[in-house]
């Protein structure tokens, strides 16, 4: 079969999609003033078969998409590339993959416009300079039986923003462990209200008996509704959001945040060592989550009083509290962890870049949230 190359491709079409656009963008890699959008459809049947990232550089960089790619790959362990002489070969992300030539190629789509939904198809992967606020992306299939714009995407999701060390308090007991991440699908001071629970057990354990196992160590501050096959409600403190209409709740498993699977019947889902298993309330895929099973006792979210200083800060951030403090944890305000550290009442976050930022702080009465400038 002749090779096809793809630094030198002349038709350009343009496609109208759905919307998706910067503002659904969650996972950023690199630094600079500039900002592209990288879009890889793998095209596979699933429903996770397109995913977003966002990219910042310096215009003094000169990178192409091919930069970019290779740059989110370095900076996310679970996606993995194949460039090689100028051309794309292979992706792979998770559990999604297309295989050079077999039984097609990748197609190509530059900066066509602002949204996902207005790439052109052209150029090479590794010859399409970046520009400001565009959009670039991959699709898997050129020949067979042809090429297709990059489907709306769901936003990425960093496999390192949480694991199962950043979980305080374990339910359970036994040498297997699973997380366990509610997301209520909203948003409070800019952090996600999704929180995470660690069990502990011995052998599988269902779904249903996950739940269970959490509602009866929290012993009321937590608690679910099953209807059929399907999560129903679910109660978390004072908290309870209940199906209704096009609002659902939805099941998903996965090994990170990066891999969420969706699951149609949380009734047959089974967890094994290490697995996740994610409820969503909404649309999002469950997001970052908090840690809460110290102030669930309570059966409320309790707010504590913090205060920080100097505010703004170049260096040392000084946590002011009367609590004991379990965790700390800096956002950004996209919502994504840039730094943690365990049981003190100071924070060096000299490294940050400068800009606003929200400081968690987690004790066993409650948690307390604040803003501090990064100078």
């Amino acid at each position: 079969m002749k090779r096809i190359t793809l630094l030198f491709l002349l038709f350009f079409t343009q496609f109208i999609f759905a919307q998706f656009n910067a503002n659904d963008v969650k996972y950023y890699v690199g630094s600079g003033t500039e900002t592209a959008y990288f879009i890889i459809d793998f095209k596979d049947g699933t429903d996770d078969r397109s995913y977003a990232w966002g990219y910042r550089y310096n215009v003094t960089d000169n990178p192409s998409a091919a930069d970019m790619l290779e740059d989110i790959a370095a900076e996310e362990p679970n996606l993995t590339i194949d460039i090689t002489g100028g051309y794309l070969k292979d992706i792979i992300f998770n559990s999604h993959s297309g295989i050079d030539s077999n039984p097609d190629w990748w197609s190509i789509w530059c900066g066509g416009g602002t949204s996902s939904s207005s790439l052109l198809m052209g150029g090479g992967i590794a010859s399409s300079q970046l520009q400001n606020g565009l959009w670039y992306g991959v699709s898997y299939g050129f020949m067979n039986p042809t090429s297709e714009h990059p489907a709306t995407p769901i936003p990425a999701y960093s496999s390192q923003w949480y694991d199962a060390t950043d979980i305080i308090t374990w339910l359970g007991t036994g040498s297997n462990q699973s997380v366990i991440v509610i997301d209520f699908g909203t948003d409070t001071a800019n952090i996600a209200d999704s929180y995470a629970f660690g069990i502990r057990y011995n052998g599988t354990i269902t779904a249903e008996n996950a739940l269970d196992l959490i509602a009866t160590e929290l012993n009321g501050g937590f608690d679910y509704v099953m209807s059929s096959t399907d999560i129903a409600s679910v109660t978390i403190g004072s908290r309870t959001e209940t199906a209704a209409g096009t609002i659902q709740w939805s099941t998903y498993s996965g090994t990170d945040l990066s891999n969420w699977k969706t699951e149609n019947n949380l009734s047959i889902v089974t967890l094994d060592n290490n697995d996740w298993l994610g409820l969503s309330f909404g649309t999002r895929r469950p997001f970052i989550p908090q840690d809460i099973t110290a102030s669930l006792s309570t059966k409320s979210f309790n707010q504590i009083k913090v205060n920080v200083y100097p505010n703004p800060t170049s260096g040392v951030l000084n946590i002011d509290t009367t609590e004991n403090i379990n965790n700390v944890i800096v956002y950004n305000l996209s919502g994504q962890k840039v730094l943690q550290t365990n049981t003190q009442p100071t924070v060096n976050v000299s490294s940050l870049n400068a800009g606003v930022y929200l400081l968690e702080v987690q004790t066993e009465k409650g948690t307390g949230i604040m803003k501090f400038v990064k100078k």
